[in-house]
């Protein structure tokens, strides 16, 4: 087998196969799971008073309810101001997408088709959701 080529598909094929095989473990040795990532001080929080108190275990289950309800709380504040501070950009949005819109239609389309994308721009719902 003096081939390179062939030494060399072997060896890519070698490769592959080993990038394959170990991917997982080393992905998710660098990466943590989205859950550990998500509550991560909060455990970390749990852990600490547990140790710090000696927290027995009837103990540490109402301080994990009362951490998961807190958890909840925040993602819930954060869903409600983030829906604050999408309605706020809104007039700006629009006021972009009209002026987008009319640069596609003065620079891009052909004259003979502008009277055309203007029925279909008036037609298409300004919020997508």
């Amino acid at each position: 087998m003096t081939n390179l080529r062939l030494w060399v598909a072997i060896l890519a094929l070698t490769a592959f196969l080993a990038g394959v095989a170990t991917g997982p473990w080393v992905a998710a040795w660098f990466m943590p799971s989205p859950r550990v990532a998500a509550s991560g001080a909060f455990d970390e929080y749990e852990r600490a008073l547990s140790q710090t108190f000696d927290l027995a275990p009837e103990r540490r289950a109402p301080l994990r309810a009362i951490l998961d309800e807190y958890r909840r709380d925040i993602e819930r504040i954060k869903d409600r101001h983030m829906a604050d501070y999408m309605s706020s950009m809104e007039p700006d949005l629009r006021k972009l997408g009209r002026a987008t819109r009319e640069v596609i239609r003065d620079k891009v389309l052909p004259e003979s088709r502008r009277e055309e994308f203007n029925r279909l721009a008036l037609a298409v719902p300004t919020n997508p959701h």
